[in-house]
């Protein structure tokens, strides 16, 4: 797999997405299983000249879902953000659309963070501040076209 931060620059970051709902007040927080998934979709953006290096939009949506099943202690919820992100490749040969998409998994280090600093926001506004999410990802993520990145654990 081709790192694509090696080529390209974040030129710009926007939130697009807030989603939150909490299905179950629960005044027991207990230790609880959550699914959390990161999705990236990457689309070329047009270009005003054929001489420069092509630059591609990443739709990116972190989300998680959580809660006890049937009568277990602790509040349900789903929650999920999202971003756009434009990147503008620098330097090397220009990648084009085929390449850039079999290889964009290599940016989930780089938006992950910023992903899950705002979900973490999100979930702290509905009182779930007893949800930790990994602060990172592997350094190597296996990701295919059709499969989200799966990050999961025990979320306290």
């Amino acid at each position: 797999m081709v790192n694509l931060l090696d080529q390209f620059v974040l030129q710009h970051v926007q939130v697009s997405q807030l989603k939150a709902k909490l299905i179950h007040v629960s005044k027991e927080p207990g230790a609880q299983e959550a699914k959390v998934e990161l999705n990236l979709t990457p689309r070329m953006m047009n270009t005003d000249s054929g001489d420069q290096l092509p630059s591609y939009q990443v739709s990116a949506r972190l989300s998680c879902k959580g809660g006890a099943v049937d009568d277990d202690p602790g509040p349900k919820f789903v929650a999920s953000v999202g971003f756009e992100a434009v990147y503008q490749q620098v330097k090397g040969d220009p990648v084009d659309v085929s390449e850039f998409t079999s290889n964009h998994a290599s940016l989930t280090r780089q938006l992950y963070p910023l992903l899950q600093q705002e979900l973490r926001m999100l979930l702290v506004r509905l009182g779930l501040e007893q949800i930790h999410l990994p602060f990172d990802l592997a350094a190597q993520v296996n990701y295919t076209e059709d499969e989200p990145v799966q990050v999961s654990g025990s979320l306290h």
